[in-house]
């Protein structure tokens, strides 16, 4: 397929490229801001398809470009769903009608993972490459016990657990106990919290890819619970640092505001003492949030596209680097700090290239020939309100 329109080489690894270029985004991105205030939110819809398409129509395999179908009028509709309804939930409100109301926030939050499949779906059918559109379907009962009955019952669980060893841990009246009993709590629930997150991460991912599809070909993912949770956990663990540097900085300006005590003046004073450290502070927080964000996420990615191949002959890898990615990250947001945003274009284009340059696929695109299929996204309400939650998800 890919053969016929562009004479691959013998190459047999192939990488995303991407040839936009922020001075090209810039007047998107300043026309869709414009747009939207003058139009008070009603352009958003469309401001938001035009990014999305102007990254996508940019992004090339193999010299076939990515294209994307999605129209603003589509979103609008969703959104104005979304806008009934909740309307609907204010009116009951006022007129003293709770049990509906609670009924409506419940059908909500119990419809919620399948609208949210519903949207990626839809995604993917305004998503094409080569002509050739992708596709999402997945068992409704399984998407609601991933994305949210499974969380929250394991949610339910670390709660019980950590209740008990603290009742445990008190119940000896030694101060000793109750510290060391405080410190495992502290110990058990970041275990907990991770394997949590290993858990989801790996669920969600083999629910999204392994019902998802290029025409007729499908891709297949096998994420380990364990790789998850480990990486995860490091990710935690090396958060640790950024804490305890920041509770040492506070800990004088946190006993001096303690002996002030109500004297606002003395207060006032103190607190401009301390000004100067506090930022630090809040700085140390911010840098220590990014670096282990960065590092969770790039890590996290290198595995899972290590883990993904599309139609059993194709394998996916990634060759992003944390320290890279965390210099694009912290570059960027300096830039974007010191410019009112003006830079965010470029800052955004430099990262999406960097992570597609570094996203390949192996294998002989020559022998993937799938052929598009014949499904149309729903347009029932249900649907549309669907279309409404698609913006925040992301297709690849």
């Amino acid at each position: 397929m890919f053969s016929e329109n562009n004479g691959i080489t013998e190459n047999k690894r192939h990488s995303l490229s991407f040839n936009g270029s922020g001075t090209g985004y810039f007047s998107i991105w300043l026309v869709n801001i414009l747009l939207t205030a003058i139009t008070l939110g009603v352009f958003l819809p469309w401001a938001l398809v035009r990014s999305r398409r102007y990254f996508y129509t940019r992004t090339e395999l193999a010299g076939q470009r990515f294209a994307y179908h999605a129209t603003g009028k589509s979103i609008l509709g969703g959104w104005l769903c979304i806008a009934v309804l909740y309307v609907i939930f204010l009116i009951n409100i006022a007129h003293g009608n709770i049990k509906l109301s609670l009924a409506m926030l419940l059908l909500f939050i119990l419809f919620f993972p399948w609208l949210m499949m519903q949207g990626l779906r839809y995604q993917a059918m305004m998503t094409s490459l080569n002509n050739v559109r992708f596709n999402f379907q997945t068992n409704p009962l399984r998407a609601w016990w991933v994305l949210l009955g499974q969380p929250l019952a394991m949610t339910v669980a670390l709660s019980v657990v950590g209740v008990i060893i603290l009742k445990a841990t008190q119940a000896t009246y030694s101060p000793v106990a109750v510290l060391w009993g405080a410190v495992f709590t502290v110990l058990i629930l970041l275990t907990g919290i991770a394997v949590m997150q290993g858990v989801y991460i790996s669920q969600r991912i083999k629910l999204v890819f392994n019902h998802f599809q290029y025409g007729n070909a499908r891709f297949a993912i096998d994420a380990s619970i364990k790789r998850c949770t480990l990486i995860a956990l490091t990710g935690m663990v090396l958060f640790l640092p950024f804490i305890f540097l920041a509770g040492y900085l506070m800990a004088s300006p946190i006993m001096t505001m303690a002996m002030v005590g109500s004297d606002e003046a003395a207060m006032a004073l103190a607190m401009g003492q301390f000004a100067g450290r506090m930022a630090l502070v809040y700085f140390i927080y911010l840098a220590g949030v990014l670096a282990c964000y960065g590092y969770t996420f790039v890590t996290l990615r290198n595995y899972l596209y290590g883990q993904l191949s599309l139609n059993g002959t194709l394998r996916f890898h990634s060759t992003a680097r944390v320290g890279r990615f965390l210099w694009l990250a912290f570059s960027g947001l300096f830039v974007c700090g010191i410019t009112a945003f003006l830079a965010w274009p470029w800052a955004r284009v430099r990262m999406t290239r960097y992570l597609l340059e570094n996203t390949h696929l192996e294998g002989d695109l020559a022998t993937l020939t799938p052929e598009d299929h014949n499904e149309q996204p729903a347009k029932d309400p249900a649907n549309l309100l669907a279309r409404g939650l698609s913006v925040a998800q992301f297709v690849f």
